[in-house]
């Protein structure tokens, strides 16, 4: 009998990850979509994709924005908004890790904040924020404007997720 139920959910397994797509399109590119990573319906006309990818370590989101060839505004712009929503333990202003490179081929602009974090559309924190959360980004300059890659939740489960957000980013390759 649990001969026959380890077949059955071995079979379950291959059959979920069957289903999930190796790729979503992100605009005229194709995002790859690591495993583990559930596509969602974006929540939000200014969402391209957007997935979660929780776990036993805890809430993990991912979503990517476009806001046409010259919205959104400057990566600079993004990066003052984003710290401005974090503290630390102490309640003072967090100082983001900010990394730029290139990813498919593209420059791109990697940004990384941990803390009490209150996420919002605005500058400024947006309520008084959930402890141990993370928030990691990826601008990616295309020629159709800035696409914005962002991972966010409880900080163990953006760790976790933190390589796969980074491969599927650099992943990106033009559609068919």
């Amino acid at each position: 009998m649990r001969r026959i139920a380890a077949t059955l959910l071995a079979c379950l397994a291959l059959a979920a990850q069957a289903q999930a797509p190796k790729s979503v399109r992100v605009l005229d590119w194709l995002l790859p979509v690591p495993a583990g990573w559930t596509p969602q319906v974006p929540s939000s006309t200014m969402r391209v994709a957007q997935f979660t990818a929780g776990s036993k370590l805890g809430a993990a989101d991912i979503a990517v924005f476009h806001f046409g060839l010259a919205g959104g505004g400057t990566v600079q712009e993004n990066i003052d908004r984003w710290a401005s929503q974090f503290l630390d333990g102490a309640g003072k202003p967090v100082k983001p890790a900010v990394e730029r490179g290139s990813a498919s081929g593209m420059p791109v602009t990697w940004v990384a904040l941990d803390g009490r974090y209150a996420r919002g559309v605005g500058t400024g924190p947006q309520g008084p924020g959930a402890a141990d959360q993370a928030l990691r980004v990826a601008v990616l300059e295309t020629p159709a404007g800035n696409l914005f890659f962002q991972l966010w939740g409880d900080r163990a489960a953006v760790a976790a997720q933190e390589r796969a957000f980074r491969g599927a980013v650099s992943g990106l390759r033009r559609g068919p």
